[in-house]
């Protein structure tokens, strides 16, 4: 009988971690503040190519009450309407002339419904446990036809 109880004591203690995790999940809380009164300072051009592609770059001077950013996300939601998303990928970050730069290059079905987020943990210079913020810039309006030559 013993022996029978203490087989299923890992399970038991597996269990209790696996609940405890979800409650230690960070709440993502999304900025409704605009670009001007975030301080923040970035150019994002994204071109239409004859090919179906667009190639987006986001050029960021100043993080503005956002720095530091933890991450720059390419997130594009589901169709459906459920919140879901079909693509959610970190942009690699380089720095060039002392500013941030990142670029995607993705087809225009996709680039159309997608948004570049800026993440961060710090608002104003404080930082809140278990939770992050985020600014969403739409592709969609930035998307201009690539010029013919």
């Amino acid at each position: 009988m013993l022996a029978r109880k203490s087989r299923f004591l890992p399970l038991a203690g597996l269990a209790v971690i696996i609940s405890a995790a979800n409650a230690a999940w960070a709440l993502g809380l999304q900025l409704g503040e605009t670009k001007e009164q975030l301080k923040l300072d970035y150019q994002m051009f994204a071109v239409a190519h004859q090919s179906g592609r667009v190639s987006v770059s986001l050029t960021i001077a100043d993080q503005g009450r956002l720095k530091p950013l933890s991450s720059v996300e390419l997130v594009v939601p589901s169709q459906d309407g459920t919140g879901f998303v079909d693509l959610s990928v970190p942009l690699a970050r380089r720095e060039v002339d002392g500013k941030l730069v990142v670029t995607a290059h993705l087809k225009r079905d996709l680039a159309e419904r997608a948004s570049i987020q800026l993440n961060t943990r710090h608002l104003d210079g404080k930082e809140t446990p278990l939770t992050w913020y985020f600014h969403s810039i739409p592709v969609a309006k930035h998307i201009k036809p690539q010029e013919q030559k």
